[in-house]
């Protein structure tokens, strides 16, 4: 496909494998394709343990997806997913490709989709040669700016407005979700502040708050009035409930899928955990949020974007934030 006929490509591919905070991350982009080509065939590439957060959305056409399980199986297992894997995705014979990914196996699904057109970032600006599998580079002038302005800057070449939009994000939950989540929150007293405190296990010590301080933290808040809803994913229930039982108005959140959580998160009036995909499903959805992170540039691509009010609870090992500056920082998103 040539420059010329650029603005009559219709069918679209989305890349983002994971994780799931920068898919949702991604759908703001996603949402401005959508509004610029109202008519065209989007469909996205995710890998399945991503994929729950995408459930219901119909800011496009359908998924392609990956299985991760079956990649690390080996041998005749991974290259019968990788071969019906291509299958499916050539079948579409899509004409563009966004490389919102930009990591080697993001350019390999690139490159294996047949599409003439493979938008990514300049050599630099991504990692693992995926440089190598995209024909049109977009090259930021500032490579540590926010994620999701990030993703939209790969609209720039199909002429589509690349300012992010508070008011219509992409991100949505089912309505059967947004009713069951509202009654759950209406049950639980309507407690003003989500809490998350886990995340990965790999990066514990520079991006979990210790747990003695979650304590201190949500006893001080309690005693102020502020009750608080833990929620936790696979292999966190114990810590949680070790933080929950020894805080009064604390309360733990039932087991839930990832859809389930993004819509009983938007209920509350602020955000308060690690900086991970609770935080994104958080912000985006106009919840007022403060988040534990490390260095600068880490705060920079994560920070929510305005008019969503934010903070960041920044230290280069995150168990150095103090208590005082966690409460301030909740109160603050509260109004007082």
């Amino acid at each position: 496909m040539t420059e010329l006929n650029f603005a009559q490509a219709n069918r679209f591919l989305v890349i983002r494998l994971g994780a799931i905070g920068d898919v949702l991350r991604v759908l703001p982009a996603v949402r401005r394709l959508r509004v610029g080509r109202p008519d065209a065939t989007i469909a996205w590439a995710v890998e399945e343990w991503a994929a729950p957060v995408l459930e219901g959305n119909t800011n496009f056409n359908r998924l392609h997806i990956l299985k991760r399980k079956e990649l690390r199986a080996g041998g005749l297992r991974a290259v019968a997913e990788i071969r019906r894997f291509r299958a499916e995705i050539r079948a579409e014979h899509y004409e563009v490709v966004l490389d919102c990914h930009g990591r080697l196996r993001s350019g390999l699904v690139a490159w294996m989709s047949g599409a003439p057109l493979r938008l990514g970032y300049a050599r630099g600006q991504e990692s693992e040669g995926n440089f190598l599998f995209t024909n049109r580079k977009v090259r930021l002038e500032d490579p540590s700016v926010n994620r999701v302005q990030r993703f939209l800057r790969l609209l720039e070449p199909l002429g589509l407005d690349t300012a992010f939009d508070p008011s219509d994000t992409g991100v949505q939950v089912p309505a059967a979700l947004a009713t069951e989540a509202g009654a759950w929150y209406e049950s639980a007293g309507k407690p003003p502040l989500a809490v998350y405190p886990g995340g990965s296990l790999r990066r514990a010590r520079r991006y979990r708050w210790p747990v003695d301080r979650w304590i201190e933290l949500l006893r001080e808040l309690s005693g102020r009035g502020v009750r608080s809803v833990v929620f936790w994913g696979p292999d966190e229930e114990a810590e949680t409930r070790a933080i929950c039982g020894a805080v009064a108005g604390c309360q733990l959140a039932p087991r839930t899928r990832i859809p389930e959580m993004m819509a009983m998160i938007g209920c509350f009036r602020a955000y308060l955990g690690t900086n991970t995909a609770a935080l994104h499903m958080a912000w985006l959805q106009g919840v007022p949020s403060a988040f534990f992170t490390g260095p600068v540039a880490d705060a920079r691509k994560d920070m929510p974007l305005p008019p969503v009010r934010s903070r960041a609870l920044q230290a280069e090992v995150v168990g150095e934030v103090g208590v005082n500056d966690a409460r301030d920082a909740v109160l603050d998103l509260l109004g007082g």
